[in-house]
């Protein structure tokens, strides 16, 4: 019987024992965090407590699918936590250290930040991952540095980081604010060799040539901003994170409907979208008037003015009244023979926003009206919208075209005039350039730019 009764005992310490470790086991594994994210979407909450419930039993693999979650609707502090898990499991994962780093900086730590950057930097790991090698983490940590006012760790940063293209650009911005302008130069002249139709380096390059005394070459150089379409990217935030963005919640049934677009079935479309916006049910979320504006897009598509107006009415209930939405009502009344109602709302929207296509649908509707003073009018506009964009485009000959025919229709129009001016400037017909200048300036006395450029054109022309 004691020997029973020792057995007894025995087994229930090993139980209690055994009891304690699997408690001890549970209490030591990290918990997931998640934000109270009904407000944002309903859908993404079911999402994270099923992505948490992974991580909770799972690897590094699975922290990460749940911090990417998290990261793709702007909860960094939430992100954080699990990206500093999912590289605890695994040092060698080098994203979630970047990533770990990149939550840091978003919610103003840059210091904590720089240092966890630096040991990726460190390390001696062959970096292919995308925002996780090594140019991007040197960008990075010398961007931390900038925030800081940290100049000259920056510039070091960045002087290790030659030749990608945001480190150069930041690099020699510095250098042109510390007067070693000389310096700048020979970096901006090698970016421009690279990439001549730049508006990052040419507005660098026009200061920096400003600085150093040569205002004429700066003057030249910033004539060229204005034709040049070019843009470095120097912040990478939006590109790490849309990704995430769209995987999950409303989001994701948001982007399946975007790869539908291209089956061009409007029918299917629309049942798509009303699918989306039953699991929106009124709530004050971005993606709401988004929908909306799409299933008005999808409804003129499939020729129906009546649904159109009624989800019109609905966006304006929640305070949405813009050039948009009144060129989509006048689109309504085009299609149900209106159109005593949709010129003028036609003709607010190009007070709004004028556009080549509200002008060419105003232009045909005076051509039925037999009225040519108006046609022409709207068909003058046209053109000189198609020059605009040709010459912000650095394409002269097909801006020279347009600008010509927009003259030929309407001779009143000052900023016309001044288009062609610019137009025969670049393309080095001076003489032609003055009286188009002169032209703008007659009719309208205050136009700043002609005048200025008018100034400037027959100085050049008394020093020779």
């Amino acid at each position: 019987m004691i020997k029973f009764v020792r057995f007894l005992l025995i087994l229930f310490v090993i139980e209690l024992g055994f009891c304690g470790y699997l408690i001890a086991k549970r209490l030591s594994r990290p918990l997931p965090l998640l934000p109270e994210a009904e407000y944002v979407d309903p859908l993404m909450m079911a999402d994270y407590r099923e992505l948490a419930d992974q991580a909770e039993q799972g690897s590094s693999k699975e922290w990460m699918k749940l911090g990417q979650a998290l990261l793709g609707q702007g909860f960094y502090s939430y992100a954080e936590h699990c990206f500093r898990q999912a590289a605890k499991l695994d040092p060698t994962n080098d994203l979630a250290q970047a990533s770990y780093a990149f939550c840091l900086e978003r919610t103003g730590r840059t210091q904590e930040s720089t240092r966890e950057y630096e040991k990726l930097e460190a390390s001696s790991r062959n970096k292919s991952t995308a925002f996780a090698n090594k140019k991007h983490v040197l960008y990075t940590t010398g961007r931390n540095y900038l925030r800081e006012e940290n100049a000259a760790k920056a510039e070091e940063k960045f002087r290790q980081n030659a030749n990608f293209q945001p480190a150069d650009y930041q690099l020699a911005k510095l250098l042109v604010r510390s007067g070693q302008v000389e310096s700048a130069l020979s970096i901006i002249e090698r970016n421009l060799e690279q990439s001549p139709n730049s508006l990052n380096f040419l507005s660098l390059y026009a200061q920096a040539l400003e600085a150093s005394g040569r205002e004429v070459e700066a003057i030249e150089a910033a004539e060229k901003v204005e034709r040049a379409l070019e843009i470095i990217p120097l912040n990478f935030n939006t590109e790490f994170i849309q990704p995430y963005s769209v995987r999950h919640g409303i989001e994701k049934e948001v982007e399946a409907y975007n790869h539908l677009i291209k089956r061009n079935d409007m029918d299917h479309l629309a049942e798509k979208l009303e699918e989306i916006f039953r699991l929106l049910e009124d709530r004050p979320l971005p993606q709401y008037k988004a929908t909306l504006v799409s299933m008005i897009e999808v409804e003129f598509q499939r020729k129906n003015p009546e649904r159109m107006l009624m989800l019109i009415e609905k966006l304006k209930e929640h305070g949405v009244e813009n050039a948009e939405l009144l060129q989509f009502k006048a689109g309504a009344y085009l299609l149900s023979g209106e159109m005593e109602k949709a010129v003028p709302l036609l003709q607010r929207v190009l007070k709004m926003s004028p556009t080549i296509e509200v002008h060419q649908t105003l232009a045909n509707y005076y051509e039925q009206q037999n009225d040519t003073e108006k046609r022409d009018y709207h068909q003058a506009k046209m053109a000189l919208l198609y020059a605009m964009i040709a010459f912000r485009n650095n394409q002269l000959p097909a801006a020279e075209e347009a600008i010509q025919r927009s003259v030929d229709l309407n001779p009143r129009d000052p900023q016309a005039w001044f288009y062609y001016a610019e137009t025969k400037r670049h393309r080095g017909d001076l003489e032609a350039a003055q009286t188009a200048y002169e032209k703008c300036i007659e009719l309208n006395p205050n136009h700043g730019r002609a005048l200025k450029e008018l100034k400037r054109l027959t100085a050049g022309k008394d020093i020779k």
